[in-house]
């Protein structure tokens, strides 16, 4: 069965609902936080790379995709022109920076920048005992500078991301007073993105290890994702499309974990390598020749369809039931104009490590039950951000669901 064909269904909710008694009533979450909490990582300075193709590549494929944040590095005056540039069509941006410059840097970026964080990985190719103190420095230093000054107090300072999740925030420590959002690294190392959250650990267990660092403060994703070198042992890759299906996942896994903002690694491909010989030119949304994935055009139609305007309102909680002979996981959002969209997904493994071949889904049957009719518009970011089938004055509905992402769109009649 060809895994492009096979339908499949994600939603912005963690558990399975089998009530008995009918539909019940369940919360729901703002649209608008949902596609903020959608970033991808930039090299807006690596000009020796596909990054360096601003006016051909980077600029239009990024404001094509529809992404509000990025989060990137690199520092100049001609790449602080880009920021803004792009800053203009409404993007923001989290920079990684250092205690002494992030004041001035803020100052000069403006109203784009949404956050400063502290420097990346420390731990990362180092022993014990040798970047710990250092870390610890240099995050206060930083929260300090921006929270001492009148004009930076407002910007977000994030704390800083662990190289290796497992072992390292046991030897930093909690930093939480130094920050306002942890960070994370949970690579997911090419398998499904809740089985597997970096370093052979368990999603809750990865969660529990975080916030050792940050306490109870937000956490943010500022890495993650799925590249496709598929011959890579220690850090596998997947197929094109297997990873089209798991990134769409992937935020829907982390928001329902409640965390803020996950920043997909990452925009592009860094340099043409059609041997596949080296894995970091190969985590991109979009290939070295400026082609894009499969993954950009899935992503880019689920930001299409769930945008919406910023507005001060309360999401509406929404009735219902869904009822399937396999597990089945949900996300409910709602946008400001009162219609609910249904994420329906299967946490489910499209990939085979083992014979680097996508593994074929069987669709299971899902129904959704309503208290009030509703008209439905059924939708599959993989395949387009057109609708696949309405159904009109209804209280209950049955769709396949395989591996791919469904969305339901529902209003009330």
């Amino acid at each position: 069965m060809n895994l492009l064909l096979v339908l499949v269904g994600i939603i912005c909710w963690p558990a399975l609902l089998l009530a008995a008694d009918g539909p019940i009533a369940k919360k729901s979450s703002r649209a608008y936080d949902f596609v903020n909490s959608i970033g991808v990582n930039t090299h807006f300075g690596y000009y020796d790379t596909q990054y360096g193709r601003y006016e051909e590549v980077l600029k239009p494929r990024l404001l094509e995709l529809g992404v509000k944040h990025i989060r990137d590095g690199t520092y100049n005056d001609d790449v602080l022109r880009k920021y803004q540039e792009v800053g203009e069509k409404g993007i923001r941006l989290l920079l990684i920076t250092s205690a002494d410059k992030a004041v001035e840097r803020a100052k000069t970026i403006g109203p784009m920048l949404w956050g400063v964080e502290a420097v990346n990985e420390p731990d990362g190719g180092r022993l014990p005992g040798t970047w710990e103190q250092q870390a610890r420095d240099e995050q206060q230093h930083l929260y300090e500078a921006m929270k001492n000054d009148p004009a930076t107090r407002e910007i977000p300072v994030v704390g800083l991301s662990l190289a290796n999740i497992k072992e390292s925030p046991g030897r930093l420590g909690d930093i939480s007073l130094w920050m306002d959002y942890g960070g994370m690294h949970p690579y997911a190392a090419g398998q499904y993105p809740s089985f597997h959250w970096g370093w052979g650990m368990s999603m809750a267990d990865a969660l529990a290890e975080a916030r050792r660092v940050s306490g109870t403060k937000p956490l943010l994703v500022t890495e993650c994702g799925y590249h496709n070198k598929e011959n890579n042992p220690n850090h596998p890759g997947v197929s094109e499309e297997a990873a089209a299906i798991y990134h769409l996942h992937l935020f829907f896994v982390y928001f329902n974990q409640g965390v803020k903002r996950s920043y997909k690694y990452e925009f592009l491909d860094l340099k043409p390598d059609d041997s596949f010989s080296d894995m970091e030119c190969h985590f991109g949304l979009v290939r070295s020749d400026g082609s894009v994935k499969p993954s950009f055009t899935a992503l880019k139609n689920l930001l299409m369809l769930l945008d919406d305007t910023e507005q001060d309102f309360s999401p509406a909680s929404l009735p219902l039931q869904i009822i399937s002979d396999g597990e089945v996981q949900s996300t409910l959002l709602q946008k400001s104009d009162g219609s609910w969209w249904l994420a329906l997904f299967r946490p489910i493994s499209v990939y085979d490590l083992k014979t680097r071949t996508n593994r074929p889904v069987v669709p299971v049957s899902v129904q959704v039950q309503f208290e009030k009719r509703k008209d439905i518009c059924l939708y599959c970011p993989n395949r387009s951000a057109g609708p696949l089938k309405s159904f009109q004055n209804k209280r209950k509905i049955t769709v396949d669901l395989g591996a791919e992402l469904l969305l339901l769109e529902i209003k009330s009649r």
